[in-house]
């Protein structure tokens, strides 16, 4: 069962001087519960397209579909509600906040929630990080972790509010192959246990590989 569909999706940047085609005409679906891998060389259009699932651009032409909903109906309040109760976001430079804590970097997403309590946050923020093995740094700070460390604090903030579908830019750039090995394997540990469905944008041919679809990009297109 398909839980992202997008249709002829086209993406143009104009300026005064010039038009950019960052997608041509896409169409793809994901599955409930798959793993799939976007790759191809870079300025083809894979992050243009993961912005475009996650609901943070809109394509020029074409629609978007997720979980049943034609997201283009939506108004950008609604957007908001949708993205953050439906969809977790895992970025390479991680994207914490540098003044907050651990615990306080996770539970974000919950603030943006209606109807969840303090003591239903702690509980959550304590919960994933238990589960992420980063208790023992709840309190530190994002410079206080190592590049891991903070991935893994990006990945309990992405799941702490139980979302349908993760998106992935990049998630082991920014580590040692170590430390991306230990990333790849929660991933697929939430996919696999919790059957999350995840679209990870990658360069590293052996971790894309491991997942369930590879779908490659050429100058806006996909050619595979």
């Amino acid at each position: 069962m398909s839980i992202i569909t997008l249709n002829g999706i086209s993406k143009v940047y104009r300026t005064k001087e010039i038009e950019t085609t960052a997608l041509e005409n896409v169409n793809l679906s994901v599955d409930k519960g798959e793993f799939i891998s976007i790759m191809g060389p870079s300025g083809c259009g894979k992050s243009t397209l993961l912005n475009i699932v996650g609901l943070l651009d809109k394509p020029t032409i074409g629609s978007v579909n997720i979980l049943g909903e034609d997201c283009s109906r939506f108004t950008d309040n609604a957007l908001s509600h949708f993205r953050n109760a439906n969809l977790g976001f895992v970025f390479q430079s991680f994207h914490l906040i540098p003044s907050l804590n651990v615990a306080a970097n996770v539970e974000m997403p919950l603030l943006y929630r209606n109807g969840v309590s303090a003591s239903e946050r702690k509980e959550r923020v304590e919960k994933v990080l238990e589960r992420l093995e980063m208790s023992h740094r709840i309190k530190h700070l994002p410079s206080q972790l190592s590049g891991g460390q903070c991935q893994r604090v990006a990945i309990a903030r992405a799941i702490v509010g139980q979302p349908e579908i993760i998106l992935a830019d990049e998630p082991t750039g920014n580590l040692d192959s170590k430390m991306g090995s230990e990333v790849m394997e929660l991933l697929h540990r939430l996919n696999r246990e919790d059957g999350v469905t995840i679209i990870m944008v990658t360069h590293n041919e052996a971790q894309a590989r491991e997942t369930d679809r590879i779908v490659r990009f050429f100058d806006g297109r996909i050619i595979s």
